[in-house]
């Protein structure tokens, strides 16, 4: 089986005091208070999201393995 790289698109936003992270592909969204750590929460929910058991069913032969853009990237 070969393996796919899915890259997904993370936006910052800044919202009052806090930085918002979203991924909209999965409509999944994050928070922290810097760009960094919402970037690290926003990448810790991806990793629970698409190790889920129904997601992985769901996309069987796209999601064996993903990045979330580096913080330089963005």
């Amino acid at each position: 089986m070969t393996s796919v790289k899915l890259e997904l698109p993370v936006k910052i936003e800044k919202e009052g005091k806090l930085f918002v992270a979203i991924c909209e592909p999965f409509n999944i969204a994050s928070q922290g208070i810097s760009k960094e750590i919402a970037l690290e929460n926003i990448r810790e929910a991806l990793e629970l999201f698409l190790s889920d058991e129904d997601v992985l069913e769901m996309y069987p032969d796209l999601i064996s393995s993903y990045t979330v853009p580096e913080k330089e990237d963005m």
